[in-house]
């Protein structure tokens, strides 16, 4: 569309407003950060907006936010000037809920799977909100003894069949540890749509079955797992969700118990993006309560792997709570470590073998950097990346990147440095929207040290020329 000469539109909202054009970019730019969006926009950015030129979306509509604010009263894109490129409305399409049967639990996965494979926008104007976990928490330590599995009708799967399953996720998985989640996704969603297809018309024994729901809702997961590292969190959440409902489903109160351990992680990743406390701390309170829901359901059989990793996710939730919850974080790590001490790697689940003590430390460690301890954080987090196998090439990154905010909250500003670039070589080597979330993360730490650090304003300039950066031309977001 032609930009018009000059925006009058906007020119004259802004004086009923009178609103600067530094003050409508420091709205902008905070409307973006409660919605997860990262804008540079500035007051060079709104002179153009002035002069008639079409901000990139979702510029316009947060402008058109930031007015009605001020005004207090609704003004639309187009009464700013814009041309509305509002996407289309969201998919009625829901997937968020428990179904009462298995065979509804099983389509839900299937009509998810099947929109996520044809239509590449799919759920894009959704969000992330982490107290849509509380229903299925709730239905997963209330649900009634789990029906039959078996079915009489359709082609025969065997247990073969489901060890052919269960060995191309853990091959997809090792893939996705090493190369990151953008290039492997397309083949796990695939794999999921068709057993979870399967499923629903093949016949199976009762063992059989419960061992098929198990695989499929290990495909479920990592699905899950690999749309939260590309950043469709919305499009995560319902994976997860279903997940749970399946291995309900399949009687792995377990696994269900793991899957809650990864709802609490992805609301304490998605917290700590948050720039305003109080979204941060609404966050850390679900994740704690999702990792203690998991320790409830895991109580008449737990692992000590299993608890460990519950109690260190749940540590994770209260370290986020800040500082009134410290003595509790601490007690959290210390029986996390209680655990691992028992664990016998023969004796656990295959599905749990991810979680080694290289995952433990990093994740104790993590908690420590929090509640402000850097020394013991740095010993833990080193000790991950000591631990972590070549392959695992994303979470090596994960922990350099770790390392370096555990060393800048220590005040070793050349540690942090050398932490950082090389968490740079090791991110370009993957396709991660999380490596790039964490990667904001530390810039941000490090920001503040800029006037006074060499070294750390080396790092920053890095960061920013490996991220993707907003246009000359036009405002850009990245999730």
């Amino acid at each position: 569309m032609d930009a018009s000469p000059v925006n009058q539109k906007l020119r004259n909202l802004l004086d009923e407003a009178e609103m600067s054009n530094g003050a409508l970019a420091r709205a902008v730019v905070a409307a973006g950060a409660e919605e997860g969006t990262h804008l540079a926009t500035n007051t060079t950015s709104v002179s153009r907006m002035l002069a008639g030129a079409q901000p990139r979306w979702p510029v316009p509509k947060l402008v058109a936010m930031a007015i009605s604010r001020r005004l207090h009263r609704q003004i639309s894109v187009g009464d700013c000037g814009f041309a509305d490129h509002t996407p289309p409305a969201e998919d009625v399409y829901d997937g968020l809920h428990c179904s009462g049967t298995l065979e509804q639990t099983v389509r839900t996965v299937v009509e998810l799977s099947g929109r996520d494979m044809d239509r590449r926008r799919f759920l894009l104007g959704s969000a992330f909100t982490s107290a849509v976990f509380c229903e299925p928490a709730l239905f997963a330590l209330t649900i009634g003894p789990n029906e039959s599995a078996a079915r009489s009708a359709g082609p025969r799967v065997g247990m073969a069949d489901v060890e052919i399953i269960t060995e191309n996720i853990a091959h997809l998985r090792r893939l996705d540890h090493r190369y990151g989640s953008g290039r492997v996704r397309d083949q796990v969603v695939a794999l999921l749509h068709r057993e979870a297809a399967t499923v629903l018309h093949g016949s199976y024994s009762e063992i059989t079955g419960k061992a098929l729901l198990s695989a499929v809702a290990q495909a479920s997961w990592l699905a899950g797992s690999m749309s939260a590292d590309i950043g469709r969190h919305a499009l995560a959440q319902r994976y997860y969700i279903q997940t749970l409902n399946l291995a309900m489903s399949a009687g792995d109160r377990r696994y269900a118990a793991n899957v809650l351990s990864h709802m609490s992680r992805m609301t304490v990743q998605i917290g700590q993006t948050k720039t305003i406390e109080q979204h941060r701390i609404d966050h850390a309170r679900h994740a704690v309560a999702l990792a203690r829901a998991g320790q409830s359901l895991a109580s008449s059989s737990p692992t000590p792997a299993l608890s460990a990793l519950l109690c260190a996710v749940e540590a994770r939730g209260l370290a986020m709570l800040g500082p009134a919850e410290t003595t509790a974080t601490r007690k959290a790590i210390t029986t996390a470590e209680r655990h691992y001490t028992h664990v016998r790697p023969e004796s656990e689940p295959p599905w749990l073998s991810f979680y080694t003590e290289a995952e433990l430390a990093a994740d104790l460690g993590r908690c420590l950097t929090e509640v402000g301890e850097p020394e013991q954080a740095t010993r833990h987090i080193s000790h991950a990346l000591d631990l972590y196998e070549p392959w695992r090439t994303r979470s090596c990154c994960f922990v350099q990147i770790d390392l370096a905010t555990a060393h800048i909250v220590g005040g070793d500003h050349e540690h942090a440095a050398t932490f950082g670039r090389d968490a740079l070589r090791t991110a370009a080597r993957v396709t991660s929207e999380r490596t790039h979330d964490k990667l904001r993360a530390l810039q941000r730490r490090i920001q503040p040290h800029t006037p006074t650090s060499t070294a750390l304003t080396d790092l920053d300039h890095r960061i920013t020329h490996l991220l993707p950066t907003p246009s000359r031309n036009e405002d850009t977001a990245t999730r």
